[in-house]
């Protein structure tokens, strides 16, 4: 990543002492993988990249002791976007960002759909089909069953079937 990049963190080079090799070669290739998992979670891709940097920061301050640091981090994603929308119900509710004018209309459709949707059938909506988790892997994230992934996709699926009719 060019430092000058506004998506950029001070990561120091793998190696150094300061980042696990791990986790830099995470930043290195999922930092914009997580960004997009974030902002279709939030609606707003401000609030999605300091989401990931935070999420990036904070493991690395866990240091050694997260030996996977992929699934730590994207759980970290998640719950920050969960934090976010915590934060939210207590204020008035926004509209997420104005679509681009290119955007194609079905996707902005499906994007309104998916924010009309209670947070955790959004999340795991978002997690099973843009991240292509399975669904024991959208449990661990979220800390619940398979069971409960499978009924929230189900009843999220179900209203956007049937707010499109």
């Amino acid at each position: 990543m060019d430092s000058g990049s506004p998506r950029s963190i001070s990561a120091p080079a793998a190696g150094t002492g300061a980042w696990p090799v791990a986790l830099v070669d995470e930043y290195r290739h999922r930092f914009d993988a997580l960004c997009r998992l974030a902002t279709m979670l939030l609606g707003s891709s401000a609030e999605a990249e300091e989401i990931v940097q935070e999420a990036f920061m904070a493991t690395a301050r866990r240091g050694a002791s997260v030996r996977n640091p992929g699934p730590y981090v994207r759980r970290a994603v998640v719950n920050g976007t969960l934090g976010v929308h915590r934060r939210r119900q207590t204020a008035a509710r926004r509209r997420p960002d104005p679509a681009p004018p290119d955007a194609p209309v079905q996707l902005v459709e499906l994007r309104d759909l998916l924010l009309d949707l209670p947070e955790r059938q959004r999340t795991v909506l978002v997690l099973r089909y843009v991240e292509d988790l399975a669904d024991d892997e959208i449990a661990a994230t979220l800390g619940c069953r398979p069971a409960t992934v499978r009924s929230l996709a189900a009843r999220g699926l179900a209203a956007i079937r049937k707010e499109m009719t």
